[in-house]
Protein backbone atom coordinates (compact mmCIF):
# COMPACT_ATOMS: atom_id res chain seq x y z
CA UNK A 1 0.00 0.00 0.00
CA UNK A 2 1.45 3.36 -1.00
CA UNK A 3 1.30 6.59 0.98
CA UNK A 4 -1.17 7.94 -1.56
CA UNK A 5 -3.57 5.11 -0.70
CA UNK A 6 -3.64 6.30 2.91
CA UNK A 7 -4.49 9.92 2.13
CA UNK A 8 -8.16 10.88 2.24
CA UNK A 9 -9.47 13.89 0.39
CA UNK A 10 -11.14 16.66 2.39
CA UNK A 11 -14.68 15.46 1.66
CA UNK A 12 -13.86 11.89 2.68
CA UNK A 13 -12.29 13.12 5.93
CA UNK A 14 -15.36 15.27 6.65
CA UNK A 15 -17.71 12.32 6.09
CA UNK A 16 -15.54 10.01 8.17
CA UNK A 17 -15.42 12.51 11.06
CA UNK A 18 -19.20 12.82 10.95
CA UNK A 19 -19.73 9.07 10.71
CA UNK A 20 -17.41 8.42 13.67
CA UNK A 21 -18.76 11.21 15.84
CA UNK A 22 -22.43 10.32 15.43
CA UNK A 23 -22.35 6.97 17.26
CA UNK A 24 -19.87 8.32 19.82
CA UNK A 25 -22.22 11.20 20.58
CA UNK A 26 -25.10 8.76 21.01
CA UNK A 27 -23.06 6.58 23.38
CA UNK A 28 -21.86 9.55 25.44
CA UNK A 29 -25.29 11.17 25.62
CA UNK A 30 -27.22 8.11 26.71
CA UNK A 31 -24.47 7.04 29.12
CA UNK A 32 -24.59 10.50 30.72
CA UNK A 33 -28.36 10.23 31.16
CA UNK A 34 -28.08 6.72 32.61
CA UNK A 35 -25.36 7.82 35.03
CA UNK A 36 -27.10 10.95 36.24
CA UNK A 37 -30.85 10.48 36.03
CA UNK A 38 -32.32 8.72 39.04
CA UNK A 39 -35.95 8.89 37.94
CA UNK A 40 -35.66 6.66 34.86
CA UNK A 41 -37.94 3.68 34.61
CA UNK A 42 -36.48 0.24 34.01
CA UNK A 43 -37.99 0.38 30.51
CA UNK A 44 -36.15 3.66 29.80
CA UNK A 45 -32.89 2.25 31.13
CA UNK A 46 -33.21 -0.80 28.89
CA UNK A 47 -34.04 1.38 25.88
CA UNK A 48 -31.07 3.67 26.51
CA UNK A 49 -28.75 0.71 27.02
CA UNK A 50 -29.98 -0.78 23.73
CA UNK A 51 -29.31 2.50 21.93
CA UNK A 52 -25.78 2.51 23.33
CA UNK A 53 -25.28 -1.07 22.12
CA UNK A 54 -26.66 -0.22 18.68
CA UNK A 55 -24.40 2.84 18.34
CA UNK A 56 -21.37 0.82 19.44
CA UNK A 57 -22.18 -1.81 16.81
CA UNK A 58 -22.54 0.91 14.14
CA UNK A 59 -19.15 2.26 15.14
CA UNK A 60 -17.57 -1.20 15.03
CA UNK A 61 -18.95 -1.80 11.53
CA UNK A 62 -17.73 1.59 10.33
CA UNK A 63 -14.24 0.96 11.67
CA UNK A 64 -14.20 -2.50 10.09
CA UNK A 65 -15.11 -0.92 6.74
CA UNK A 66 -12.50 1.84 7.03
CA UNK A 67 -9.69 -0.39 8.24
CA UNK A 68 -10.42 -3.28 5.87
CA UNK A 69 -7.47 -4.20 3.68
Amino acid sequence: MSDEDLVLDAESRRRLRHDLRTPLTIVAGFAEVLAGERQLTDKDRREFAQRIQDAAEDLRRLLDDVLED
